[in-house]
């Protein structure tokens, strides 16, 4: 993918619709590079530099989790391989450098009149629990800005933000700091975010039920 001001701002969102919808006239065929945008990006950081942070991205129907729709990765020699979908949808493989070059993307419905689309997110690595460390986030937070900072500077473009960690499927959380004191999560597009610029002196973040994945966002 061609680095723009306008690639990298994406990185910053929450969750963003990427690539190709599988509509009843799609092709059977993607290039794997078109149907997973971003990733090339992201596997061009060096690895100690992307340990706690992730691209995930997941196969939607109508806002939920596709069912019905097998994926194949088709390398440049012809060798084939399934791309598991996780029960919420998520692309449990992803291609590699030389896959993203030169592979395709095989995709078989068995409906052929439904619609799918593919989103990313770009997640924190933390063990997710009803508690869970704030050092963890924040390490996350860091990581991601200074490898986002780093990639950015190559051509010059201004990197985007990203300043806090987002808990989807979740309406409510609470900032637990140093002296015992607590304090209500603030709300990022209805889901309980921390920001640790805003809520500095944050230990954990308590759920009243384990959160499935934290999201890396920015302001707004």
């Amino acid at each position: 993918m061609t680095l723009t001001r306008r690639g990298l701002a994406g990185l910053a969102l929450a969750t963003v619709a990427v690539g190709p919808v599988f509509a009843a006239d799609a092709p059977k065929t993607f290039p794997a590079k078109k149907m997973f945008p971003f990733l090339d990006l992201y596997l061009g950081i060096p690895p100690a530099d992307r340990t706690r942070f992730t691209l995930a991205y997941y196969l939607r129907s109508n806002g939920k989790p596709a069912t019905g729709v097998t994926l194949t990765l088709i390398s440049a020699a012809g060798a084939r391989s399934t791309i598991p979908v996780g029960a919420d949808g998520r692309l449990l493989k992803t291609p590699s450098v030389a896959d993203l070059k030169d592979g395709q993307i095989g995709i078989e419905k068995s409906d052929p009149a439904a619609k799918f689309q593919l989103s990313m997110e770009m997640q924190a690595v933390a063990r997710m629990a009803d508690v869970v460390p704030a050092a963890d986030l924040a390490a996350a937070i860091t990581q991601c800005k200074a490898a986002i900072k780093a990639k950015a500077g190559v051509i010059g473009f201004a990197a985007p933000q990203v300043e806090q960690v987002a808990f989807p499927g979740l309406t409510a959380g609470t900032a637990v700091f140093a002296d015992g004191r607590t304090a209500a999560l603030p709300l990022y597009k209805g889901m309980p975010a921390w920001n640790p610029a805003t809520q500095a002196g944050v230990v954990s973040l308590k759920f009243a039920r384990t959160p499935s994945r934290a999201l890396l966002a920015g302001k707004k």
